[in-house]
């Protein structure tokens, strides 16, 4: 009998000694208390039928290719692809320049039959910003096309986000919670 319980007894020893996973991602709340922001919901974004077909008519080719690729990731559930003359354009990126303003991107839900909804880059921040910041804002503004929220960049509730707002400090990529909030709203 001693030998039938070592077996058992030496197996839970080694799963109680065995290393945690380093980081399992967790979807993060938005950290908007009231408006568009405050949810993340399915209406409020770009994609139409599980994709979102896009045109551009911006200068920031760069930028919006490389959100478009990394939105683009392995296991993701919406489709990220060029408009084509059988499709319904849903996204158009495009330029404007407003000094005064402080958004360098933002995205622009247009509703109604047929709208095409915009991500605008503000020209007057962009062209001050390097690539790497530059890809950042339409990493960031391409995840609200695709209905995500702000996240919290600060404080106890911190999460690594391409969704923070301090377009300075986040990454260039959807992180494990952006991804964790993607499969949240989308599957």
């Amino acid at each position: 009998m001693r030998n039938l319980l070592a077996g058992p007894a030496a197996f839970a020893a080694v799963l109680l000694l065995a290393p945690v996973p380093a980081h399992v991602a967790v979807a993060a709340p938005c950290i908007a208390k009231s408006g568009s922001d405050a949810t993340e919901t399915r209406e409020d974004s770009s994609v139409d039928d599980g994709e979102i077909r896009w045109t551009a008519s911006t200068k920031y080719r760069a930028e919006y290719a490389h959100a478009n690729r990394a939105w683009s990731y392995p296991g993701a559930r919406i489709r990220i692809a060029p408009d084509a003359a059988t499709t319904v354009n849903d996204l158009n990126y495009e330029d404007f320049s407003e000094a005064r303003n402080a958004a360098a991107g933002v995205w622009s839900r247009r509703p109604g039959p047929a709208a095409t909804d915009l991500i605008r880059f503000n020209k007057a921040r962009m062209d001050t910003y390097d690539p790497a910041t530059r890809r950042m804002v339409a990493a960031h503004e391409l995840g609200h096309a695709l209905g995500l929220c702000h996240k919290s960049g600060s404080g106890k509730n911190a999460v690594s986000s391409v969704m923070w707002p301090d377009v300075a400090q986040y990454p260039d990529a959807p992180t494990d919670v952006d991804k964790a909030n993607l499969k949240k709203l989308w599957g």
